[in-house]
Order: C-alpha cells, then sequence, then structure tokens
C-alpha cells in the first residue's frame, strides 16, 4: 500500500494538533497556556493552511491540474513554473 498526499497531510494535522494541545491548558486544545499564546496560536494557523491544503487537493481543479503536470514529467518536457514563483 502506498502513501498518499492525503494520508502525509492528514498525519501532519494530527501531529500539528497535537502540538497545539501541549500548548493549551489542559491539554484539551482549546486555550492556551500562560506565556505560550503565541506558540499556541501559530499551530492553531497551521492546522487550519493544513486542513486547507486537503480540501484543495481533494478538488477536481487540482487534481486534473496535479495530473497535468505529473504527465508532463513522464513525457520529458519541463512544466511551466512560472505562476509558482514568488511576486517582487
Amino acid at each position: 500500500m502506498g502513501v498518499t498526499t492525503r494520508d502525509a497531510l492528514l498525519e501532519c494535522l494530527e501531529m500539528m494538533r497535537m502540538l497545539t494541545k501541549l500548548a493549551s491548558v489542559g491539554m484539551h486544545g482549546r486555550i492556551p497556556l500562560a506565556g505560550q499564546e503565541d506558540l499556541f496560536y501559530e499551530r492553531q494557523a497551521k492546522c487550519r493552511l493544513i486542513q486547507e491544503l486537503i480540501q484543495a487537493n481533494e478538488s477536481e481543479p487540482v487534481r486534473h491540474a496535479i495530473a497535468n503536470w505529473q504527465k508532463m514529467l513522464m513525457d520529458g518536457e519541463k512544466p511551466n513554473t512560472k505562476d509558482l514563483e514568488a511576486p517582487k
């Protein structure tokens, strides 16, 4: 059985949720510990981003784009990555 992108992202999400709980009162993940607020909220934000990646990865346009990119690579073509560059 192979590892999927979804599997990897779900595992990352679970690990980040556990780390968030470590910075929370009673390890419940709801209220940050005193002095750990920044870390707690940063980890919560990362959880939201990972969830968005999971949802985006399952959308048809993204799945189609990934399939096209993989086909280009298998055909020996160099994919256009200009849209991946950070704006200047």
